[in-house]
């Protein structure tokens, strides 16, 4: 954790003992001036508010509830999935150490134990995924698998207004640079054909007026995807955070 005022380590000295260029001089915080972080920036803070699900972040007071109940953090003994440090890094503009966690706080499965045991009401699940977003967003961390999900589905839908469960299948499979066997494609295309939910190829259908509609919804959220990057990139503290 970084010490925020500077002065409260700082003191005035008249000389300075070194040896081959180690402070020698017997400071009491000789050892603590490494600590002092200076490039805290509250920007990231509120982008985070400002997104529909980060808006809780404002009413974490730093208890440690969420990471004491976290199945990640405890059952799994992944202990570097911290939601409480995660939270902590975003509301006091900690970007350089938040950046060492890029793919750890994808790591959420989400199973809102976080959020059922919050006495603050933070979403903390919400929260987790908005920070990483940031991090996506200003180059921090990579797309992770559940984003180039959202993205093939969104991607899929917008084509006719309906999903063609095959097409979308294969777009991840490609995105994910994975190939399912031929007899498991099978195994899964026949029970969604007997489900009668297979719209691809020549059972394909359009939704009545997508033409226009699928032409508002695309405008819409490209819209929203650049305002969203250009918050994120006007958060981003100089040097992406780095002294």
């Amino acid at each position: 954790m970084p010490i925020v005022e500077k002065s409260l380590v700082e003191v005035d000295r008249t000389e300075k003992l070194e040896i081959d260029g180690i402070d020698v001089s017997g400071e009491w915080n000789t050892f603590l001036r490494s600590r002092v972080q200076a490039h805290l920036d509250v920007r990231i803070s509120d982008w985070v508010k400002g997104q529909p699900q980060g808006e809780t972040i404002t009413r974490c007071w730093q208890c440690g509830t969420c990471t004491a109940g976290c199945c990640m953090h405890t059952d799994y003994g992944l202990t570097e999935f911290n939601p409480r440090y995660f939270i902590y890094l975003a509301q006091v503009g900690y970007e350089e150490e938040l950046r060492k966690y890029a793919t750890t706080v994808w790591r959420c499965v989400s199973c809102n134990k976080c959020v059922e045991r919050c006495p603050k009401g933070v979403k903390v699940e919400e929260v987790i995924h908005t920070i990483g977003t940031y991090l996506e967003m200003t180059g921090a961390a990579p797309e992770s698998p559940a984003d180039r999900f959202d993205r093939a589905y969104a991607s899929n839908l917008l084509e006719r207004g309906i999903l063609d469960e095959a097409a979308l299948f294969r777009t991840y499979e490609r995105l994910e640079g994975r190939k399912t066997p031929a007899r498991d494609l099978l195994r899964m295309g026949l029970a969604l054909l007997r489900s009668g939910r297979l719209h691809t190829g020549p059972l394909a259908h359009r939704t009545r007026g997508w033409k226009k509609m699928g032409r508002v919804l695309r405008e819409n959220l490209e819209a929203d995807e650049r305002a969203r990057r250009a918050l994120a990139v006007s958060a981003a503290p100089p040097n992406g955070g780095r002294p």
